[in-house]
């Protein structure tokens, strides 16, 4: 199947996302606890229900452009919220987690929030201003990988065989095998669901290693969303370990960096513009990060 064969079969299949039978019972609990409230369960959420909730919230029935998974849950509601999950699972419209060879989800879940903790911390040191998009971004970027795995099994399990056996990223082993990315995929799929545009744009770029500055106002969303996953790439998940628990062990390096950029930026802007040094400072701290997320996590090895 060539790539527009790809692109126009998901156009017809993607009337909705796929939803992960665990993900489903989770969010049903969270909304059934009365502790619970809207930034708790946003920060819960796995890839495929935040997705769902942003979907809705964004759709023309609500009339409004929601760009943060908390506010997402907020316009919804509790009964909306519930109501959806609800209407899925009596349709049996979710995907068994034990069925997905190739795939797993916990790692999947994980991956997002751990990422979405790095991607925080790197927006407070380069003072981001919109770190609910960094969230977004950060947790619904390989949500382009869950659709593979769910309506292109076969794809999906050769795709991993050849990354595994040839040493190659996801993105080279898809862009070979069917011609298109699961960033790429995401953003299709995302900008359907009537997602801002600089969100799946950052989702379509966020496994890109090289890339010029894009133009616009929002290129720091892109840069620090890559970088992230970079970050992220290179070490062990973290076990037992949610993503505020990563960001509290990292506040010193939060400060240390913030100084850090303060003063690097006088300097460099002396020079050059923000945009042309925006990347260096990037650099910088993600270095920090790195350096302080090995004080308690594992470095990958490479393969």
């Amino acid at each position: 199947m060539s790539k527009k064969s790809y692109i126009k079969d998901m156009g017809e299949r993607l009337k909705a996302l796929p939803l992960v039978d665990v993900a489903v019972a989770e969010a049903l609990s969270l909304l059934d606890n009365p502790a619970s409230n809207f930034d708790r369960i946003a920060e819960k959420l796995s890839p495929d229900i935040a997705a769902k909730f942003l979907e809705m919230a964004n759709s023309a029935y609500y009339g409004r452009e929601v760009r943060s998974i908390a506010y997402a849950v907020k316009v919804l509601g509790y009964g909306r919220m519930k109501k959806i999950l609800d209407s899925a699972a009596r349709k049996d419209y979710f995907v068994k987690r034990i069925d997905i060879e190739g795939f797993n989800f916990e790692k999947f879940q994980v991956q997002a929030h751990f990422c979405a903790a790095v991607s925080k911390v790197l927006g407070e040191i380069l003072g981001y201003e919109r770190p609910e998009d960094l969230f977004t971004v950060a947790i619904l970027q390989n949500i382009g990988k869950l659709i593979l795995a769910v309506y292109y099994r076969d794809e999906f399990k050769e795709i991993n065989a050849v990354k595994m056996m040839e040493g190659i990223s996801a993105r080279e082993a898809e862009q070979r095998l069917i011609g298109i990315s699961h960033g790429q995929i995401g953003a299709l799929v995302l900008e359907k669901f009537r997602i801002p545009q600089d969100i799946y744009e950052a989702i379509r770029f966020h496994d890109l290693q090289e890339r010029a500055v894009p133009e616009g106002a929002g290129f720091q969303l892109e840069f620090i969303a890559r970088r992230s996953s970079r970050v992220v790439a290179g070490f062990a998940l973290p076990e037992k370990m949610e993503a505020q628990d990563i960001i509290d062990r990292l506040r010193g390096t939060v400060s240390e960096g913030r100084k850090k950029y303060l003063e690097d930026t006088r300097t460099a802007m002396q020079k050059k513009g923000y945009r042309e040094i925006f990347n260096a400072l990037l650099e910088d701290a993600a270095d920090l990060v790195c350096r302080d997320l090995r004080v308690f996590l594992t470095e990958r090895t490479p393969e």
